[in-house]
C-alpha cells in the first residue's frame, strides 16, 4: 500500500538496563555460542514491571513528542508476544486510559513478532479512511520474558528475548517522517511451525511447563517437506521487501537503513542482510545485538535509536522489516522529513 498523507509524529520507548550476555555464559546458564555464533553482547532485562505499565511509559513519551492532544486520537493498537499480566483482559484499554483518554478504542493485536510493523499498516488504514474522528493513532508494544512459562534463553534457540516497550504515534497532519508504503504477506500454510503437534487444551498450561517453540517447529517439519517450508518462507520474505519498495517508488539502494528483528545471527555466513541485499552495516544489527529481541518492539526501538543518535536525518529513507509466526512478513518504508529535537 502506498500512503500519501500518513506521518510518524512521535516515538517513545521504555527500555530497561542491558545485562551482558557474558554474565549468563559465565554462570553456566547458556553456552559461549550465544556470543561467538549468535553475536549477542547484552540483553535488556526488566524486574517486576508489568508489560502494560512499560507501554504506558513509552506511550506518554511518544505522545508528548508528537505534540498531539488526547482528543486528537482515534485508535490505539497494542502488540505483544507473551503474557501481559492477567488472563482474559484487554491491555490496550488499560494503556489507552492512562495515556490518551477514556473514550479512545483500544485493541490488542496478536500476530507475534511482526506486529511492530503490521500494526502501523492497520493504524494507517484507519486514519486514511477517517473511520473515527481524530487525526492520530497510537501503536504500542510491550513484553517481559520471565518465568513461569518461558525463559529468554530457551524459548527459541539462538534468540535472546529482551524486555521493553515502545510506542509510535501516527498522524495525518504531519510529523518528523512520512510513511511511504507498507506491505504484509501471509502464508497460513506455515501456521503449524508455531503450533507443532500439540493438542488444544481447555486451559493454559504455560505456567506448569516451559514453552519451547523450536520443539513445535520440529514437530511440524517432520510432517512436511522441509525444502517446501523454506521455499514458502523465502517467497514471503522476498515478496514483502519488493512490494514495499515498489509501492514507495524506491530501490533498495535508496534505503539508508533496514531495521531488522533482533533475533540473532544464524550460524554460518548467510545472514538476514544477505536476503535483503544490503551490507550488515546498513541494518540495525549493531543496535539489536546490544538489546536482544524486544519482541514486537524491535522496530520502533531501533528507529528511535537511529533518529536520536543522528544516524539518519532529513531525506533518509528507512525500511522496517518484520517477520512473525503465522507466517507473516511485514515491511514499511518511511522517509525522514526533519531531525526532531528529542
Amino acid at each position: 500500500m502506498r500512503w500519501e498523507s500518513v506521518y510518524l509524529a512521535g516515538l517513545g520507548t521504555w527500555l530497561p538496563r542491558p545485562v551482558p550476555v557474558r554474565d549468563a555464559v559465565d554462570a553456566g546458564v547458556i553456552g559461549p555460542e550465544w556470543i561467538d555464533d549468535y553475536g549477542y553482547e547484552s540483553v535488556l532485562v526488566a524486574e517486576d514491571v508489568a508489560p502494560p505499565d512499560m507501554a504506558v511509559e513509552a506511550a506518554q513519551t511518544a505522545v508528548k513528542r508528537s505534540g498531539a492532544a488526547p482528543e486528537d486520537f482515534s485508535l490505539i493498537l497494542h502488540g505483544s508476544t507473551w503474557f501481559q499480566g492477567l488472563d482474559i483482559w484487554p491491555a490496550a484499554s488499560y494503556i489507552a486510559g492512562r495515556t490518551i483518554g477514556d473514550n479512545v478504542p483500544g485493541f490488542d493485536v496478536q500476530q507475534r513478532c511482526s506486529v511492530g510493523v503490521s500494526a502501523l499498516e492497520l493504524a494507517a488504514g484507519q486514519l486514511a479512511m477517517g473511520v473515527r474522528p481524530g487525526h492520530a493513532a497510537l501503536v504500542t508494544t510491550a513484553d517481559r520474558f520471565g518465568p513461569a512459562g518461558v525463559t529468554r534463553w530457551t524459548l527459541r534457540p539462538g534468540v535472546a528475548y529482551a524486555d521493553g516497550a515502545t510506542a509510535t504515534v501516527l498522524s495525518t497532519r504531519g510529523g518528523f517522517a512520512r510513511l511511504l508504503s507498507t506491505s504484509t504477506i501471509a502464508d497460513n500454510t506455515l501456521e503449524g511451525l508455531a503450533r507443532g503437534s500439540e493438542p488444544f487444551t481447555a486451559v493454559s498450561t504455560a505456567a506448569g511447563r516451559t514453552i519451547l517453540l523450536e520443539e513445535r517447529a520440529e514437530q511440524y517439519r517432520k510432517a512436511h517437506d522441509e525444502s517446501e517450508i523454506s521455499l514458502r518462507q523465502a517467497r514471503a520474505m522476498f515478496r514483502v521487501k519488493l512490494e514495499a519498495l515498489s509501492h514507495a517508488g524506491v530501490e533498495m539502494d535508496d534505503i539508508s537503513y533496514v531495521i531488522i528483528p533482533g533475533t540473532g545471527r544464524a550460524k554460518g555466513e548467510f545472514q538476514l542482510h544477505d536476503v535483503l541485499g544490503v551490507p550488515e552495516e546498513r541494518t540495525t544489527w549493531a543496535f539489536a545485538k546490544r538489546t536482544g529481541h524486544v519482541g514486537t518492539g524491535d522496530y520502533c526501538a531501533a528507529l528511535e535509536h537511529l533518529v536520536v543518535t543522528g544516524a539518519v536525518g532529513e531525506g533518509d529513507r528507512v525500511m522496517l522489516y518484520g517477520i512473525g509466526a503465522g507466517f507473516t512478513c511485514s515491511a514499511a518504508v518511511v522517509e525522514l522529513l526533519e531531525t526532531p529535537g528529542w
